[in-house]
């Protein structure tokens, strides 16, 4: 915060030279909350109107808090079934802005979500709001996710622990993070990266093919045990 706080004032003040080097501090990386199959079920089961369905369409999307708060109902193409993230409600100003990472993004909608939104589709306007017909603030937001949870019985947990949860199932059933990255709309897979770990189809794949049983030979194209037996084959001519 420091670092952008300083380019900042450079960039603005328009002053001279460049803004001070960071020295980073070096810390652990942080771990990656997320919620298992049946937790996910259980906090599904404790929700109820409004906050069921954007609990769902976390779990379903992984669009970020701000932007399941400014999702419109012109945003979804029930030709196609899916979501245009366009916009994101800022929690602060109340208003809509682009999304974070400035580019939209198309997420598909599941046969759970497309029912569930056609149900009481509408052509204009906010798809979720509160009790009283107003868009959700943030901290509402908190408040009816802490509720949820509390009834469900599970750890403290936020908005975007849904969305963790969401990109790490995907990872877990061998989505190529690159699809990941698409879906969560990171600029860059570097971000993505902290899902690969959870990943074991697509790593033991890899760790598979210095196996001699199990290995392909690039040169031949045909596994280690084959290659054996044309070497052998000369021999067994000659006799």
């Amino acid at each position: 915060m420091f670092s952008k706080c300083l380019a900042t004032a450079y960039e603005w003040l328009k002053l001279s030279g460049s803004p001070p080097k960071i020295v980073w501090l070096k810390c652990p990386p942080p771990r990656t909350d997320f919620l298992s199959a049946d937790e996910c079920k259980l906090l599904l089961s404790h929700a109820e109107g409004f906050i069921h369905e954007m609990i769902l369409t976390a779990l379903r999307t992984g669009m970020r808090q701000g932007e399941l708060a400014g999702l419109q109902w012109s945003s979804i193409d029930w030709e196609n079934r899916d979501i245009a993230v366009r916009q994101s409600r800022n929690a602060r100003t109340g208003t809509l802005e682009s999304p974070k990472s400035n580019r939209e993004r198309h997420i598909p909608m599941d046969s759970d979500l497309y029912e569930m939104f056609y149900k009481r589709r509408k052509d204009t306007g906010y798809v979720f709001l509160d009790m009283r017909g107003k868009p959700l603030c943030s901290e509402h937001l908190r408040r009816e996710l802490r509720e949820v949870r509390y009834k469900a019985g599970l750890r403290p947990l936020g908005w975007h622990t849904l969305r963790h949860t969401f990109a790490t199932h995907l990872a877990m059933k061998g989505a190529p993070l690159h699809v990941v990255q698409a879906l969560l709309g990171h600029s860059t897979i570097a971000t993505t990266m902290k899902y690969a770990h959870v990943a074991p189809s697509m790593l033991r794949s890899v760790i598979e093919m210095l196996n001699p049983k199990t290995a392909i030979i690039s040169d031949f194209g045909q596994p280690v045990g084959n290659q054996h037996i044309e070497q052998f084959q000369p021999m067994v001519k000659n006799l």
